[in-house]
């Protein structure tokens, strides 16, 4: 028996193996999309936030463009790994495949796609043309309220599906609808705040000036 033949022997290759080595490298694989991703959309945001009403520079940009592909690459191991998963469940438990919070979460990653596109093609771009002013100041409601939207879907879409995953007592029992409910609803309550914070002086001047 030659070394080759003397390590299989040690080496179970039953298929409930090869399926066992595979979940576990589609959670690390999903664990570390979750990591890199919901960090990277988190540091962003609290980047943002604080210097809103400082003058943008081209290093404060190029590091929001570094720290954005490393969000990407978040999205893109989340994506490999979800879709991992569902050829997973295919094979071994097609059963798993009924739960709800399964296509919530799948849901909730596509809105987190469409949402991360959008900052690729417009935000990072507008930044750039931001270079040697404040990022807020003169800038039209609508276009300022986009701004905050983006980073309001990005912060909570990444937020929950953490929190999704974290949660098995809502597999099989809660329904796709009301957990996507229930994220529309933390969206909506999540964007209210960031306006009403990332208000800047003008209007709350203006606001204080209103007759009650």
């Amino acid at each position: 028996m030659n070394g080759l033949d003397a390590f299989l022997s040690f080496v179970p290759v039953q298929p409930s193996t090869i399926l066992s080595y595979a979940r576990t490298f589609l959670r690390l694989l999903h664990f570390a999309g979750l990591i890199v991703g919901f960090g990277g959309a988190v540091f962003l945001d609290l980047l943002l936030a604080r210097y809103r009403r400082m003058t943008m520079t081209g290093d404060l940009v190029g590091n929001i463009e570094w720290v954005s592909r490393f969000v990407a690459v978040g999205l893109m191991l989340l994506w490999t790994s979800g879709v991992g998963f569902l050829l997973l469940y295919q094979v071994s438990e097609p059963e798993k495949l009924m739960n709800p919070k399964i296509w919530a979460k799948i849901t909730i990653v596509a809105i987190l796609s469409i949402n991360g596109l959008a900052i690729h093609r417009l935000v990072l771009p507008f930044l750039r043309r931001r270079i040697g002013t404040q990022l807020l100041a003169g800038l039209r409601r609508r276009t300022k309220v986009a701004l905050i939207g983006c980073g309001v879907v990005s912060a909570v879409s990444w937020s929950v599906p953490v929190v999704l995953g974290a949660a098995p007592q809502l597999n099989f029992v809660v329904s796709c609808a009301v957990i996507l409910a229930a994220y529309a609803l933390v969206l909506t309550q999540a964007f209210l705040i960031a306006v009403f914070m990332m208000r800047d002086k003008a209007e709350s001047t203006a606001a204080a000036d209103l007759p009650h």
